[in-house]
């Protein structure tokens, strides 16, 4: 059976258990990387809680055959459509380089959790465009510029 890679998109850990087949996994941190097999995946797509984990981005699998396969993408896409997953420097250029109608129009194909990733990636780095916070914060409940204010006072505490 095949192995599908699958990894995490959060900040905080990720855990999954489900004692039906059974199953349990847990990823760490933001980043991290777990093998599973094919048969239990399938499984677990049937779970709402795995599912929804899938569908919001927080777990993202990498083969776009295997999310084909199980309906987590169209099967005419080329690139992912349900979740992007954002680098570092694509953040940057979200937050720096795009205009402000970019911005809403790229956002909007984001989800919560991608959106909150966002907003902390900007409050550590401290970039601040007060309109794109604006956006931001509607989309996700997320002040920018609040947070980087705190971060700062924090600083010099």
């Amino acid at each position: 059976m095949a192995k599908v890679k699958i990894t995490s998109t959060v900040i905080g850990e990720v855990s999954v258990f489900q004692p039906s087949i059974p199953f349990r996994m847990s990823w760490p941190a933001k980043g991290s990387t777990r093998v599973i097999e094919e048969e239990v995946l399938e499984q677990l797509l049937y779970t709402s809680g795995f599912k929804r984990m899938i569908d919001a981005g927080a777990l993202y699998i990498e083969d776009m055959e295997i999310k084909k396969k199980y309906g987590i993408e169209p099967e005419d896409a080329t690139e992912p459509v349900n979740v992007i997953v954002l680098s570092d420097t694509d953040k940057k250029k979200y937050l720096t380089m795009y205009s402000l109608d970019k911005f809403k129009e790229e956002i909007k194909k984001l989800s919560r959790e991608q959106i909150i990733d966002l907003a902390d990636y900007a409050i550590a780095n401290e970039i601040a465009d007060f309109r794109k916070s604006e956006v931001v914060e509607k989309a996700c409940g997320k002040n920018i510029i609040k947070g980087i204010q705190l971060a700062q006072a924090n600083k010099e505490a």
